[in-house]
């Protein structure tokens, strides 16, 4: 990938569309910075109830499945999984445009692992900070370990959220291990992943992210996570469907059942 992630701009407009809603389930003011004029005339527009309902509606009806209420409703459940994990540094894996390390209160010591070419962007439009510590890595193709050489050895709660799906299983397979003698024992990794059986499967969702140039490459079978994760030093405690947790915060609108948040700890 040459360029900045398309799918990652995607995601921020959920978000910031998410933040103009009367009961949003978090506020991301930073999302707005990351889109395209034309998104940000949407995102202005919605914060007028009536119209930021037709947008969601229109969104959801372009793009059958659920993606909207899906990547707003892992990025609240992360945010809470985040909070009780109380760690002393937080590691972000592919980071995009998540902007916790400047909307969330209190954050530690935070380092991004991205993409040069979307981490270089996000630079662009974001304003550094003290405590945020940016890590140029390709993961499909570079060492984490390596990239990572010298990182302290604290509690850690690591958050790969919506990246999984795009790499090889050998550069997820080589991340989960890497991470596992980077981090101390006790911390959280939280990520995210795409069943499996859902793979090359002929959906609107499916062909707008192959259009961008960013295809699932990815998945793993939900019954297979808690041995998948054993075998690489990590104990699951916890594994929700994107509809899942959609409910979990009495969202009633259409979220994905293939897509999934899980979390760890490691041994």
């Amino acid at each position: 990938m040459r360029f900045a992630s398309r799918t990652a701009q995607h995601v921020a407009l959920f978000r910031a569309l998410e933040t103009r809603r009367r009961d949003r389930l978090f506020a991301d003011d930073h999302a707005i910075r990351f889109l395209s004029a034309r998104y940000r005339w949407l995102v202005r527009a919605a914060a007028v109830p009536p119209v930021g309902q037709g947008i969601a509606r229109l969104i959801d009806r372009r793009y059958p499945g659920g993606p909207r209420t899906s990547a707003v409703a892992r990025t609240r459940l992360i945010d809470d999984l985040l909070a009780e994990a109380r760690p002393e540094q937080v590691l972000l894996l592919g980071a995009g445009y998540d902007s916790r390390a400047h909307r969330v209160p209190g954050m530690p010591p935070t380092y991004e692992i991205d993409h040069p070419a979307t981490q270089r962007v996000k630079r662009q439009h974001i304003a550094d900070r003290p405590h945020v510590h940016y890590v140029p890595v390709d993961l499909n193709t570079e060492s984490l370990a390596v990239a990572l050489d010298g990182f302290p050895t604290r509690r850690t709660a690591v958050i790969w959220e919506g990246v999984t799906n795009y790499l090889t299983a050998h550069a997820v397979d080589a991340t989960f291990r890497d991470l596992t003698t980077i981090v101390a024992s006790g911390s959280t990794i939280i990520f995210t992943y795409v069943d499996r059986a859902a793979l090359g499967a002929d959906t609107a969702w499916h062909r707008e992210v192959e259009k961008a140039g960013e295809p699932w490459t990815f998945g793993l079978h939900p019954t297979d996570v808690p041995g998948y994760l054993a075998e690489r030093g990590l104990d699951l405690k916890g594994d929700l469907s994107a509809k899942e947790a959609a409910a979990r915060y009495h969202r009633d609108e259409p979220a994905a059942d293939f897509y999934r948040i899980a979390w760890a700890v490691v041994r």
